[in-house]
């Protein structure tokens, strides 16, 4: 309808926005292992990083990703609790967003992710599976900010919850699959969106089954639109990344000729994907 397309492009408005938008975001992405010899550094840098923007342009989100972290010792989950508070109380941090890369949430003893999910009206700290429901997520908190008449909940629960979302129809889900897609494209008319989605194939798959190997020949991107997918890197002490609704994957190995860099599991029965 106007009155969604009118909503979208204000939405739109705000994220592009020097002030309200995405340069209100910082990723800072860690690797490795996190423990008391090098905790301390890492506070200093995460902080160091969020101060060497311009006097005035500080970032309202940070988003902190620990995919790559291979362990983290009970000093250094203490340390990141501490951080926390640190961000938001000395540099005025409005929201700061964990990133476990897991469903199994972070690599320590210490569950640290009920002690960081405390986030209210996208104030203060919260915790996502991903960095892709992390950017949606703080990509909603800018919006909110602003407005928060301007969220538009079906697409933002769907990305959130672990509830998989069942359709009616087979158009309902061609639909939820337009948003989603929509979202991936900003700037572009809802036409525009809808024609390309025209061209994709939809895909059903099963729990186990695997939708490619890492090293294979990249010959396709997939949109994931309703179910439950995990990627592993066969070779790399078998990190593994959940994939959630929404993401398009493949396409980096699709457009730049390269192989498959991961291996991804269907996780879930009736999984759906447009191709």
């Amino acid at each position: 309808t106007c009155s969604m397309c009118d909503v979208i492009l204000v939405s739109l408005q705000v994220l592009d926005s020097d002030i309200t938008g995405r340069k209100k975001i910082e990723v800072i992405q860690l690797q490795g292992h996190l423990f008391f010899g090098n905790i301390t550094l890492f506070g200093e840098t995460v902080k160091k990083i969020i101060q060497s923007n311009p006097a005035g342009q500080l970032p309202f989100i940070v988003i902190i990703d620990f995919t790559l972290v291979l362990g983290i010792d009970s000093s250094a989950a203490q340390a990141i609790i501490k951080l926390r508070d640190q961000l938001s109380h000395q540099l005025g941090t409005k929201l700061v967003i964990f990133v476990p890369g897991s469903a199994d949430g972070f690599p320590c003893e210490i569950n640290i992710s009920e002690q960081l999910n405390t986030a209210r009206n996208f104030s203060g700290s919260y915790v996502c599976e991903d960095l892709d429901q992390a950017l949606i997520y703080a990509e909603d908190a800018l919006i909110a900010t602003v407005n928060k008449n301007l969220l538009y909940d079906n697409i933002k629960g769907s990305f959130l919850s672990n509830d998989q979302q069942e359709f009616l129809s087979i158009e309902d889900e061609k639909s939820h699959a337009i948003e989603l897609l929509f979202r991936k494209c900003p700037g572009e008319c809802r036409e525009v969106v809808e024609q390309f989605l025209s061209y994709f194939t939809r895909e059903t798959y099963n729990k186990g089954d695997v939708l490619w190997k890492q090293g294979t020949k990249s010959d396709s991107a997939k949109l994931l639109v309703s179910g439950d997918l995990i990627s592993k890197l066969e070779y790399e002490a078998e990190t593994t990344e959940s994939i959630s609704i929404g993401s398009m994957i493949g396409e980096s190995g699709l457009v730049q000729g390269t192989n498959r860099n991961s291996t991804v599991y269907v996780l879930v029965d009736n999984t759906v994907l447009y191709r």
